[in-house]
Order: C-alpha cells, then sequence, then structure tokens
C-alpha cells in the first residue's frame, strides 16, 4: 500500500498511524517554500531521523521498493515546489544523491518553472522549466504537476522522457476547482504513461466541503478509472494536520485565499487519517473493483511506476 502524498508525516509521530493503516511506503513534503538554505537541513534532518528509527527504512532506488516488511514503513523524499533548487540546475544532483525521488513543478503560483494552478495566466513552462524536466529525467526523479497550472503541466509532459504524476489530484468535471484537474490533463498524463493520484482534503471533493465522506472519494476514483483505467490511478492521500488546519499564515503569504479552499478545509467522513485507509480499500471492493484493480490502486500502481522512473 502506497500514499503518494503524505506530508503529515512531518509530526514526527505520525509515522504511527501509516503503519496501522497497513501503508507500506509513504511520500512525505520535505520542503514546499523553503529556499535552498532552508531546504538542505531538512533533508538532512529527514535522513537522521530514518536513520534513528528501525520502524523506518529510506526508500530511494528501485531494489529499496522489493524491501517492504510488517511493522516498518518506506519513506521516499518529495518537495511540493521547485523552489528549494534556487534556480540551479545543479542542486538537482545534489539533492538526488541524498534521496530526493519526486518533486512538483509549483505550489500554486508562479515560480522559475512555470505558472501554478492559482495564477489566472497560465504562460506554460519557461526555459529553465525545461531544463528542470530535463535534469529531473537524468537523474530518476519523478515529475509531479499538482498545484500546477494547465499549460505548464500539459507542457511539462509533452518535454519529459519519463511518465510523470498529478501526485494528489481529484477530476475537474466532478468539483469545478483550480487544484482539480481537467480531463485534458487527466488523459495527456495517462497517454505518457504517468498517473493521477486521488486527494482526501475535503474541500476539493464536492462544493459544500463540510459534507464531503468516502463516497465521494470514491465518485473521483470511479471517475478517473472510467477514463483512464485502473492501472494509472493512485493514492496521495494528502493527510497533512490532525483536526482542523489554521491557514491563517499561508493566507497572509498570499499561498492561499479563502475562496480558494471553498466551504471546508478538512478531510471526508469516513477516512479522515491514515488509520482509514483499509476502508478505502474495502469501499473500492465493495463497488466492484476487481482484486488486480484494488492492488493497483492502493501501491501497486505507484511500485511499477518508482520502478521505471528511479534510477
Amino acid at each position: 500500500m502506497v500514499d503518494g502524498c503524505a506530508p503529515l508525516l512531518a509530526k514526527r509521530g505520525a509515522w504511527q498511524g501509516y503503519l496501522a493503516g497497513g501503508v507500506d511506503l509513504a511520500i512525505p513534503t520535505v520542503a514546499t517554500h523553503e529556499t535552498p538554505l532552508e531546504a538542505m537541513p531538512r533533508v538532512r534532518d529527514w535522513r537522521k531521523w530514518i536513520a534513528d528509527n528501525d520502524s523506518l527504512f529510506h526508500a530511494a532506488s528501485p531494489s529499496d521498493l522489493g524491501t517492504f516488511a510488517e511493522g516498518r514503513l518506506g519513506i521516499a523524499f518529495h518537495f511540493q515546489n521547485t523552489t528549494p533548487l534556487g534556480e540551479s540546475l545543479d542542486l538537482l544532483e545534489t539533492y538526488a544523491r541524498l534521496g530526493l525521488r519526486m518533486i512538483q513543478l509549483t505550489y500554486n503560483h508562479r515560480n522559475a518553472v512555470g505558472d501554478g494552478c492559482m495564477d489566472p495566466n497560465d504562460r506554460g513552462l519557461t526555459a529553465f522549466g525545461r531544463d528542470v524536466v530535463a535534469e529531473m529525467n537524468r537523474l530518476g526523479i519523478v515529475v509531479d504537476l499538482s498545484h500546477t497550472g494547465h499549460r505548464t503541466t500539459l507542457e511539462a509532459i509533452d518535454a519529459s522522457e519519463h511518465p510523470t504524476v498529478f501526485s494528489h489530484s481529484n477530476a475537474q468535471r466532478l468539483f469545478d476547482h483550480p487544484r482539480n484537474i481537467t480531463d485534458t490533463q487527466i488523459r495527456a498524463v495517462a497517454e505518457g504513461g504517468g498517473l493521477v493520484g486521488v486527494n482526501t482534503v475535503s474541500s476539493f471533493l464536492r462544493s459544500d466541503g463540510v459534507g464531503a465522506n468516502l463516497s465521494d472519494l470514491l465518485d473521483h476514483i470511479d471517475y478517473l478509472v472510467e477514463m483512464i483505467g485502473s492501472n494509472q490511478v493512485c493514492l496521495g492521500l494528502d493527510f497533512w494536520i490532525d483536526g482542523e488546519p489554521d491557514f491563517g499564515e499561508w493566507t497572509e503569504a498570499g499561498l492561499w485565499t479563502a475562496d480558494d479552499l471553498s466551504a471546508h478545509v478538512g478531510w471526508p467522513r469516513g477516512i479522515s487519517g491514515p488509520g482509514h485507509i483499509p476502508r478505502l480499500r474495502q469501499g473500492l471492493a465493495d463497488r466492484g473493483y476487481s482484486p488486480e484493480a484494488i492492488a493497483g490502486i492502493m501501491g501497486d500502481n505507484w511500485i511499477r511506476l518508482f520502478t521505471e522512473v528511479w534510477t
């Protein structure tokens, strides 16, 4: 079982909830808006924390994907922005050597790589952005397109030699929110062999987010599977805090607004934390998914892509 977006793991005791939920591999957010001087110590801290904990192991190569064992959680590093690069391609290789295995191109707003999903005018992938995608391909780092602008994502998919992913994005056709992705984006990433990971944040599931439940999340999975098949749908559940989040600091910094987050920020009834992930497996079974399809959505599709892209 793989959760492709697990920022909750930044809370050091949270790994126990992932093990309780049967997760074998989780992808925490190691850095987002940090500068290189801020991000590098975070990477070192994560490496030390994993090395000091017998219940964790660092997944950074295809061979690590065959070492899952009961009672141990694999962790692969993810940046939810390219800001930690500081516009330096050379830093990509340094981060890769430290085990970084997936980078999201933008976080809602424009950076040196391209535009975010909240930018009103998406001008697409920059020249530097094309260089970043090419270098990520060379180093075996997965290109993540969540939080990124429509045109920028399509140009990145076209530029990438390897499959790309929307690690934690839902279907815009079911709920028209800028954090969700269009049918065009869904088909494009699938045609390139990539994946779409469903997100549990209630604000991205339905317009009255306060009423969101597990069935709404399953509806997004159904929609994606009908369009691109079960072998290209996965989980990026995005649990990142216990209880109701406080977006005050990020709102003041201009990273989110109340409108961006719709009616409610939180998680659906029935699946509000990693310990509830087995309910998602059962929900898929109740909707008639085959054991093979369930295995793919719950984790095998991520493992296949990581095995292909990581070096």
